[in-house]
């Protein structure tokens, strides 16, 4: 093919790919052409690529050739730009925007629940009718631990040294927790997977035993008061990250990491929020879980975080804004879970003759 067919069979999509460019570049980047502008640019791009190989390989001319180049080289920018987290994510907003975050991603929300709670109500029960299934998870040392700790209850409380200490550890312990459920969705998904599984799991297993040795009223007031917020948070922490690994495996017409750092901003919401969380539950339990204070004083505290957290969820930030990533998005976190079964859209016109 010769320069001047060249240019009259691909003309119109370098210059589409020009305007996309000129809108990116002059608004708020690629966030302002929307999904389907995205994906078009997406496409051009691909094709630019093609055309500019054979225009180099069949040495079409230099002036063609630098001026392909120099589109291809704005097309990859604006692609493959930063994510603007630093400009944009404000602390002070944090709590505001967490909430709806979560609402607008509740369906991996209820999946991470479904995978932490189900096998920590199933192993309890199971835990606690037969203590062979307590052995299958964990080693009778574990047990034997266990219940050493919470056997003699908290009715002489805990000096203030000691609460201020154990501060830090639970600090250190839960946010470990919680990293790893989020940090490891970057292996599509599978790490959060495993580790909601693994964690509801053994809890269970250990509120299970102890329940049916007799320390039951121990463990289940001491934790009462806090879990509200420190589980809560394992389960946000575990839903970003299936958030992630979707993201990862439904791009939307961009590259994976393109994808990944489009959702960015969303995530941060997410794990800021999950991050306060921890804080509360951190503070609730090495100061108030152990304390001298009546079970029942504890339970009614626990019920009155479930309503909080719960109430949190629902209604935190109902007048917020969308913000303008995920407008870029088209609205929503992530697209549907039925796209990834869905059959893919026809190749964009763009693609057309690139080959």
């Amino acid at each position: 093919m010769n320069r001047e067919a060249l240019v009259r069979q691909r003309g119109q999509h370098w210059k589409r790919l020009s305007e996309l460019l000129h809108t990116a570049e002059q608004t708020t980047g690629t966030r302002a052409l929307g999904p389907s502008g995205i994906s078009e640019l997406a496409a051009l791009y691909r094709s630019l690529a093609s055309d500019l190989m054979r225009v180099r390989r069949d040495r079409l001319g230099p002036d063609l050739e630098r001026h392909l180049d120099n589109l291809a080289g704005r097309a990859h920018n604006a692609l493959y730009a930063g994510t603007s987290v630093g400009s944009s994510f404000k602390l002070s907003t944090l709590i505001l925007d967490f909430a709806p975050a979560l609402r607008r991603n509740l369906r991996f929300f209820l999946l991470a629940c479904v995978l932490f709670y189900g096998p920590g109500v199933i192993a309890g029960a199971a835990a606690y009718t037969d203590e062979a299934y307590a052995l299958a998870v964990l080693s009778p040392g574990q047990l034997h631990d266990m219940e050493e700790m919470h056997s003699k209850g908290h009715a002489e409380g805990r000096a203030a040294n000691q609460s201020a200490g154990m501060t830090g550890f639970y600090v250190y312990n839960n946010v470990g927790i919680a990293f790893r459920c989020f940090a490891t969705g970057i292996l599509y998904g599978l790490g959060p997977l495993y580790f909601l599984l693994f964690n509801g799991l053994t809890i269970g297993v250990v509120m299970g035993h102890l329940a049916r040795v007799g320390h039951g009223e121990n463990i289940f007031s001491f934790v009462s008061s806090h879990s509200p917020w420190e589980l809560t948070a394992i389960v946000i922490s575990g839903a970003a990250g299936l958030q992630m690994g979707f993201a990862l495996v439904s791009t939307g017409g961009r590259t994976r990491l393109g994808n990944l750092r489009g959702h960015g901003l969303e995530l941060l919401r997410q794990v800021g929020g999950a991050a306060a969380f921890l804080v509360i539950a951190a503070g609730l339990e090495a100061w108030y879980s152990p304390s001298a204070l009546p079970p029942v004083v504890k339970y009614v505290t626990g019920a009155l975080g479930w309503v909080a957290v719960a109430a949190i969820i629902a209604f935190a930030g109902r007048k917020r804004p969308v913000p303008d990533d995920v407008r870029a998005l088209g609205g929503v976190s992530q697209p549907s879970l039925r796209g990834v079964f869905r059959r893919p859209p026809p190749r964009a016109e763009a693609d057309e003759g690139a080959t």
